[in-house]
């Protein structure tokens, strides 16, 4: 079975992730942890806006960590990239795009306390 998979990608993400690398072993378990939070919220947040027919796309949707500092949120329903985007016959009804957009602040904001103020 094919997945869709989407990515979103931030302006200086890597010198981010590069501050992660430097600080102690508890603060980088900790940034992962918001890292895979934050993606099992996306994956919610993108069941709740999926279209529903026959429950099909919303099942498939789900959110894996991928590495200490990464994770993915992906449909393995193989028509959810038109669901997402239409095609030229059909609008879209986008669904996982919202979804990580509505979460990327909540994403930032708990990275940046964690690397300003440590654990709290």
């Amino acid at each position: 079975m094919s997945k869709s998979k989407m990515t979103i990608s931030f302006d200086g993400a890597d010198a981010l992730i590069k501050k992660f690398e430097n600080q102690p072993a508890i603060i980088q378990r900790e940034a992962g942890n918001t890292i895979e939070n934050t993606a099992l919220r996306v994956e919610k947040r993108a069941k709740g806006n999926a279209p529903v027919d026959t429950g099909y796309l919303k099942q498939h949707i789900a959110a894996e960590k991928t590495g200490a500092l990464s994770a993915d949120v992906t449909s393995s329903a193989e028509y959810s990239v038109y669901q997402e985007f239409g095609t030229r016959k059909m609008g879209g009804k986008s669904f996982m795009r919202p979804a990580m957009k509505q979460e990327e602040v909540f994403l930032f904001q708990k990275l940046q306390n964690l690397l300003k103020g440590g654990l709290r």
